[in-house]
């Protein structure tokens, strides 16, 4: 199926368990594109640092229940959200690798040949230690710029 212009909404949220700190959330609006069938969709979209204006070509796979994360560029890392699986990699930054655990929680989708939701709730270890609980929320639906 050839890929179709989606309007995508991401919420980020990290929370320290326990903390009585606020939690940091980061928001943003993009266009992208969503290509698939059935139980098996590919949703594309570029992010940009608001402070270096770098941009990084982020891919979701959504399939079996299971979902991919992988990111290119500078800061490049793959996760993979199959709930109650721990799931171990590297971030890649300029400075050098860090080891990566998550482990999700919660591990949801819902998509339709135009739209759709994810939803992630993960525990995210940095070089061996915990470093907080996480949550993603990626909505998706037509986009009608050219």
């Amino acid at each position: 199926m050839r890929g179709k212009k989606v309007l995508l909404s991401v919420v980020g949220i990290a929370q320290d368990v326990g903390a009585d700190e606020a939690s940091d959330e980061m928001r943003l609006v993009t266009t992208g594109e969503l290509s698939g069938k059935d139980d098996a969709w590919s949703l594309r979209y570029t992010e940009t640092q608001p402070d270096t204006a770098e941009t990084h070509k982020v891919t979701f796979t959504m399939q079996d229940g299971v979902v991919t994360m992988s990111r290119e560029g500078d800061y490049r890392t793959s996760m993979i959200f199959s709930q109650g699986n721990r799931y171990e990699s590297s971030y890649n930054t300029p400075y050098g690798a860090l080891d990566m655990g998550i482990f999700p929680t919660q591990v949801k989708y819902s998509v339709d040949d135009a739209r759709g939701e994810v939803l992630l709730k993960y525990q995210l270890d940095i070089q061996g230690q915990y470093s907080s609980m996480r949550e993603m929320r990626i909505r998706f639906a037509p986009s009608h710029r050219a």
